[in-house]
């Protein structure tokens, strides 16, 4: 594998032709907007180029410009060359069979994908972040739809513009994708703001199943299968309550737990000085030191006492 920088990855996508972009499973707006404005930039230069997300588009994230973006079976496209955006290792594309990528864009601390050339900038808060430096470097002037795709992507892994790897650069960005006339506003509404009544019922069942350890310094909420069908609710609207344990005054980390028919993931967050990502990494996830992911094959209560044991085990 070779590390490359985004002039090299520009060279490298002018040079080629024919492309297909992989995002993760359960995609979030960066994967999904990242995907997208890819896809723009390559089609803007001349180049043949899809999208393809193993989960589809979630009715959340359905007001994206997806359309014409991306396709439902990658084996069609098997003579295109592969690419990732937002994909730190082989397991976050699910149930996809995970090709040998010419070319990954990815921003987390921890990557274990098998490619040819990876771009890592794991000091931005985004993905969409790399892609709009690439547009950059590819003299390419977002038009709106692509502009919008972007502003969700840096938008939504950046926490709003909460998050501490939001930079200057980061509201610099986001200014210029506002001047293309997006309807900002709405994007944010529909990224943080808008639930349906199976999120609310599951930001109840959140609350009121919290788990505490080490007299609050850590929390997290376990989730069943069962208890999701009871909410109305699927997998895809588990990220709502990804942030309720760590708000709470005195929380140092927090977990997720959701389990799926094939094993259960954990969503890890921290507001201080725990680095999640490391927790992570034991396991073979990976992320930031604020937030981070894993996969554990086995049942939502086995993962609780997992879980349970290392927050205990954290010198605080």
């Amino acid at each position: 594998m070779e590390q490359v920088n985004l002039k090299q990855a520009a060279e490298f996508l002018a040079a080629n032709d024919g492309y297909l972009v992989y995002n993760h499973a359960h995609p979030d707006g960066d994967a999904l907007g990242s995907a997208i404005a890819l896809v723009k930039i390559l089609r803007h230069i001349g180049k043949k180029a899809f999208a393809y997300s193993p989960d589809g588009i979630p009715a959340k994230l359905d007001f994206l410009p997806y359309e014409g973006i991306f396709v439902s079976d990658p084996e069609k496209y098997k003579n295109f060359i592969p690419l990732s955006v937002d994909l730190a290792g082989p397991k976050l594309l699910g149930k996809a069979e995970a090709p040998r990528f010419a070319l990954s864009f990815d921003h987390h601390l921890i990557n274990t994908l098998e490619c040819d050339r990876l771009c890592l900038m794991n000091r931005l808060c985004s993905c969409g972040e790399m892609i709009f430096l690439l547009a950059d470097e590819m003299s390419y002037d977002p038009d709106a739809d692509c502009a919008a795709a972007l502003y969700t992507a840096i938008c939504s892994d950046s926490g709003g513009f909460r998050y501490s790897l939001t930079s200057a650069q980061t509201h610099r960005m986001a200014a210029r994708l506002h001047e293309k006339g997006i309807d900002f506003a709405y994007i944010n509404r529909r990224l943080f703001e808008s639930k349906t009544r199976a999120q609310t019922e599951l930001i109840k069942f959140a609350y009121n199943n919290l788990r505490f350890v080490k007299d609050g310094k850590f929390a997290y909420v376990a989730i069943t299968v069962d208890d999701l069908k009871k909410c109305g609710a699927d997998d895809s609207d588990v990220d709502c309550v990804n942030d309720i344990p760590r708000s709470i005054d005195g929380v140092l980390a927090s977990a997720v737990i959701r389990e799926r028919g094939d094993g259960v993931k954990v969503s890890l967050r921290s507001s201080d000085s725990v680095d999640v990502a490391a927790i992570a990494s034991r396991f073979g996830g990976g992320g930031h030191y604020h937030a981070a992911g894993l996969s554990l094959d086995c049942k939502a209560e086995e993962a609780a006492k997992i879980i349970e044991r290392i927050f205990s085990e954290i010198e605080v």
